[in-house]
């Protein structure tokens, strides 16, 4: 239960109730834009995770540098298409899967970034368009891209068929104006498919390995239904699994290792998220290669599997996907 003088800056971004329970503190371990920490706590009403101080919606965009996007796909602003498509195949064809059968149909693909996912998928037939911030990242391919605040730029309403969020729903400022604008652009029966992070998952509990502070809001099932349902939309499924992005929880023996032998958290997670050096977690002690830490690590890889596979089966693991559909 919160414990202080409470202020705007405490309220839930999704319900406005500022009634919460403390998790654990988070700062930015992956990129280092700032030395302020948050506390990540869990709204007793509906049930999301969010940081406290909420950042103010000024100080969102100085998260956000180069290197965050070109993090994941490790392509930049210099690089080719080609090498985009070929590295993320796999991936956009497992995205592909999760639409629905529309012949022709019309897809806003919000948080579009580079357009990899909405050119393989012009291929496959979709009247495609992206929403991307200004200023951020190229467009690879040339397909109709808006850029600005998806909330203050204008939507056609009640004219998609598919409007997909790519690991998007996190990171927004007004997670709940952000559905309801994307219900408002649907037809009656058109899809709403999308991945966050799972807070109820031993990354997002144990670990606190999201992405702070560009994660504002961490979800679990019940708080994504519940925004869902409350913005007009019929639930088909919401799960887990690692087809798209992939989160493991095979550090685990590193970690607590680490943590035994003197590591604080804070040091553990500087090192598990240095984007410079992906070894300094995995097979180092202190900055220096160790046998012990990759053997452990490698002990850890093989162990771990069949429990994470598990966890996805059973919901718990840290790829949140749904896909809803506008009644």
């Amino acid at each position: 239960m919160n414990n202080h003088a409470l202020n705007e800056n405490d309220l839930c971004p999704l319900c406005r109730m500022a009634k919460y329970r403390f998790l654990f503190k988070v700062k930015d371990y992956q990129h280092v834009t700032t030395t302020k920490s948050f506390s990540l706590v869990r709204c007793e009403n509906c049930d999301v995770g969010y940081l406290v101080p909420f950042p103010a919606k000024e100080e969102v965009d100085s998260f956000y540098v180069d290197s965050f996007y070109i993090s994941h796909d490790g392509v930049s602003k210099e690089d080719n298409a080609e090498l985009l498509l070929e590295r993320r195949s796999e991936q956009l064809e497992n995205k592909a899967k999760l639409l629905p059968e529309v012949d022709g149909g019309k897809l806003m693909d919000i948080g579009a970034q580079k357009g990899d996912f909405i050119h393989w998928i012009s291929m496959k037939g979709w009247d495609v368009h992206g929403v991307e911030l200004p200023g951020k990242v190229n467009n690879f391919f040339s397909h109709p891209m808006t850029y600005g605040d998806f909330l203050t730029i204008d939507i056609k309403k009640q004219h998609y068929d598919c409007v997909t969020m790519w690991a998007v729903l996190e990171h927004v400022y007004d997670p709940a104006g952000y559905v309801k604008k994307i219900s408002e652009s649907l037809k009656s029966g058109g899809s709403f498919i999308g991945i966050a992070t799972n807070l109820n998952s031993i990354q997002g509990r144990f670990f606190g390995t999201d992405d702070y502070p560009r994660h504002l809001t961490i979800y679990t099932k019940k708080s994504l239904k519940n925004l869902l349902e409350r913005e007009g939309f019929k639930i088909e499924r919401i799960w887990t699994d690692q087809k798209i992005f992939e989160s493991s929880v095979k550090g685990f023996f590193v970690y607590l290792l680490k943590r035994m032998l003197g590591y604080s958290r804070d040091e553990v997670m500087d090192e598990w998220h240095n984007v410079a050096d992906p070894l300094l977690f995995s097979c180092k002690f202190r900055g220096r290669y160790s046998f012990v830490m990759r053997i452990v690590s490698v002990v850890s890889n093989r162990l771990l599997q069949p429990i994470e596979m598990l966890l996805d089966n059973l919901g718990h693991g840290h790829i949140l996907l749904w896909k809803a559909v506008k009644k």
